[in-house]
């Protein structure tokens, strides 16, 4: 009996998509040893790709102290960059104030494992270090910072989907001012033996209206780094190992619902939104899911904020997907609740929770495609809300 219900509770979706996760995703990591103290001398390089585009931009190319430090450079690029085009970024980001370094580490991407690339820096006496395909060969801090900062950079963009380039100084400065875990010191101090001023909370009012708009907007991206920093940090694992098992194409996943906006109350929304299935795997830590289209969020997500979805035999389908009935030749779906309201040119329309679907489609209806059906739901959600649509009423199928 014990069992039984272990796998019923297992395959309930309602309590996956409520309960706190105590097994979060935790990729796992893998040590490369440190060779001097020395400030990016010895360095990992890694592009994260698949971002909203900013400004022409698509991804970020970081570059993080694998020795004492940990600091941590990053810079816009395409995806398309190639290998000279990597070499410019560096002559333009970590040379400018570090130098040359001793020895490089990166995947097998074919910026860094081209001719081009391996010739250039053999003839800059640089020493190449290529991680095997999809097992990046790191420190476990470096690569602990490498996943850190990756979930972090997609939680802001998610919120900043449109002018995140603007704000990567801001991300790179909270990265290099914050002390790791386990650590004594800032980034920022081991590199230069002090900490640098950050932008303060601004008190006081200033006579020109365009700079304290703009004072605001720089603390409010302080603040908001500094948020995206720490949930990511919560996000990744303290292990050097771990038991994280890489989803699969097709696979259906929960998503963290902490950054998506909801029309409802945040307290009374899922800590998870889905399932959602994988499309489109990107890397071993990187995943594009089939989003519903309303949404308009960008689809690329970290394994951090994925969870697998569970079915079990015990429990059974969680989700019948039932077909429509038929009414009058028109597909008839039911209604089981409404959860949020919108005003789109004067008229409003209403986030529908569809009988025996999951919340990943849940739809914006206006009110003539849930009248004459759902009046009960309709009439209910309205009171409760004291909404007075003025809509006329006319039939039509979703």
């Amino acid at each position: 009996m014990a069992t039984f219900v272990r796998q019923y509770v297992d395959g309930c979706a309602l309590c996956q998509q409520n309960k706190i996760n105590t097994h979060p995703t935790t990729p796992g990591l893998q040590p490369i040893a440190a060779t001097t103290t020395l400030p990016f001398k010895a360095v990992t390089m890694d592009f994260i790709t698949d971002l909203p585009e900013s400004q022409g931009m698509t991804s970020c190319w970081i570059v993080v102290d694998h020795n004492a430090t940990k600091g941590m450079v990053i810079l816009p690029c395409t995806k398309e960059i190639d290998a000279l085009g990597t070499a410019q970024l560096y002559h333009t980001g970590p040379y400018r104030r570090f130098g040359l370094p001793d020895s490089m580490i990166s995947d097998r991407g074919p910026q860094f494992a081209s001719r081009v690339m391996q010739e250039l820096v053999k003839l800059l006496g640089v020493k190449s270090k290529l991680s095997t395909a999809y097992h990046p060969q790191t420190d476990g801090q470096t690569e602990r910072i490498n996943q850190e900062v990756e979930a972090f950079l997609r939680i802001f963009c998610a919120a900043h989907p449109d002018d995140w380039v603007n704000f990567l100084p801001d991300i790179e400065f909270s990265h290099n001012q914050r002390i790791p875990q386990g650590r004594n010191e800032s980034p920022f101090f081991l590199m230069m033996g002090y900490n640098p001023r950050a932008i303060p909370a601004v008190t006081q009012t200033a006579e020109h209206p365009s700079v304290e708009e703009r004072l605001k907007e720089l603390q409010l991206a302080r603040e908001e780094a500094k948020a995206a920093h720490e949930l990511a940090r919560q996000r990744m694992s303290e292990r050097i190992t771990s038991s994280f098992k890489p989803f699969t194409l097709r696979q259906k996943v929960w998503l963290e619902g902490t950054n998506i906006r909801s029309p409802t109350n945040k307290k009374l929304t899922p800590k998870r939104e889905g399932p959602f299935a994988i499309t489109e795997v990107l890397g071993p830590l990187t995943y594009r899911l089939k989003l519903p289209p309303q949404w308009r969020i960008h689809d690329v997500f970290h394994a951090s904020l994925l969870t697998p979805y569970k079915e079990t035999e015990a429990h059974g389908p969680t989700f019948a997907n039932p077909p429509p009935e038929e009414v009058d030749g028109d597909s008839e779906y039911e209604v089981e609740s409404i959860k949020g309201h919108r005003l789109r040119r004067g008229k409003y329309q209403y986030l529908v929770k569809w009988k025996g679907y999951s919340s990943s489609e849940d739809t914006w209806e206006p009110i003539q495609h849930l009248l004459p059906n759902a009046a009960t739901i309709v009439t209910a959600y309205q009171q409760k809300n004291k909404i007075q649509d003025q809509t006329i009423p006319a039939r039509r199928r979703r």
